[in-house]
């Protein structure tokens, strides 16, 4: 029977690709023994930190934020705000390659979602950048957040997708619908899904003079180098 199942069993293949391919991770050893060194393991000297204040609205507009209470607030160096954020290097609606999207980065008072990022603080402690954006208390003026796909006028992207058309239309559904010969109706539900990391989301970036060094965790090292040529030198690894 051993000689049987062993008979069925089709040998991989490979296509251009690692998938399915019995593969060594380097950094598996140190990741499962703890000894992987993390972003958020280097503390370069004079280290600030940062922590960001957040809306409780999914659409409307930020109308106050208590910069005062929150720059008050022991261990605080500065607080940053769409009032003085620094200017962008590109346009935030920019679209450089298929893979990215519009970036807000306190560009504007706006708010297009849950949980948006409307400030910075920074400050000596994760606590105290921690406890200053609370000080912060955002108030919002909120608008009917669209839930649905009536009645909102239609949104046409400039390009999505590695290489696909902003628009694809084929066939009649309906027409469809209405002429099959049978037609099933049916719920399919899948659980839940978590995608947990193993390296906590921080980001450490030091200056050596002229040069920023940036140490992150990144799953698209390739599109990395290729989006920063000038930050060629700085420490990306996958996690």
């Amino acid at each position: 029977m051993a000689e049987i199942l062993q008979a069925r069993i089709t040998p991989q293949r490979r296509h251009g690709t690692n998938i399915g391919q019995p593969l060594t991770r380097r950094d598996g050893p140190l990741k499962v023994t703890g000894q992987a060194r993390y972003a958020a393991d280097n503390h370069p000297p004079g280290m600030l930190h940062a922590a960001l204040a957040v809306s409780s609205i999914a659409r409307g507009r930020v109308t106050l934020l208590d910069v005062a209470a929150a720059k008050a607030h022991p261990g605080v160096v500065e607080v940053m705000t769409p009032a003085n954020r620094p200017p962008l290097a590109l346009d935030p609606d920019a679209k450089l390659d298929p893979f990215m999207f519009r970036l807000d980065l306190l560009q504007n008072d706006r708010v297009r979602y849950a949980g948006q990022p409307v400030a910075v603080v920074i400050a000596e402690t994760l606590e105290a950048a921690t406890e200053g954006a609370v000080l912060l208390a955002p108030h919002c003026e909120a608008e009917p957040a669209r839930i649905g796909l009536d009645g909102n006028d239609a949104f046409i992207p400039p390009a999505i997708g590695p290489g696909f058309p902003t628009e694809a239309r084929r066939g009649d559904v309906e027409a469809g619908m209405a002429a099959a010969e049978y037609r099933i109706e049916t719920i399919y539900e899948t659980p839940a899904q978590y995608h947990n990391v193993m390296e906590p989301r921080a980001i450490v970036a030091a200056w050596d003079g002229d040069r920023l060094s940036v140490d992150t965790p990144s799953q698209g090292l390739a599109w990395g180098k290729r989006g920063s040529p000038d930050c060629s030198e700085s420490r990306r690894r996958t996690s």
